[in-house]
């Protein structure tokens, strides 16, 4: 999971729309919503498919002082959200062997 982290930390990751810019796959869109384009952004905080996933994540991040919406740059950077973070990509499952298409 560390990796995936990395990956979403640089920008170059597993989501369709770094993988549709990259010609990788020829759609941007989310497979688990449909909405246009699965960005880091759209996965991490707006994907409707993953709200009752993010739940625990939002609980952490209000424990270590966070409140309000969620942002991208303190999830993936902040040391304290590392394991709740990953708790959340693993319960999706967005990142398993299984859904990485080539």
């Amino acid at each position: 999971m560390i990796s995936t982290i990395s990956q979403l930390r640089t920008g170059p990751s597993f989501l369709n729309a770094y993988r549709a810019k990259s010609r990788f796959i020829d759609s941007p869109a989310c497979e688990a919503c449909g909405a246009a384009y699965e960005t880091r952004s759209h996965f991490l905080l707006e994907c409707p498919a993953w709200e009752h996933l993010r739940q625990p994540l939002s609980a952490a991040c209000r424990e270590i002082g966070l409140f309000g919406s969620l942002h991208v740059a303190p999830l993936l950077t902040e040391p304290k959200l590392i394991k709740p973070l990953a708790t959340f990509l693993d319960a999706t499952g967005r990142f398993s062997c299984e859904s990485v298409r080539d």
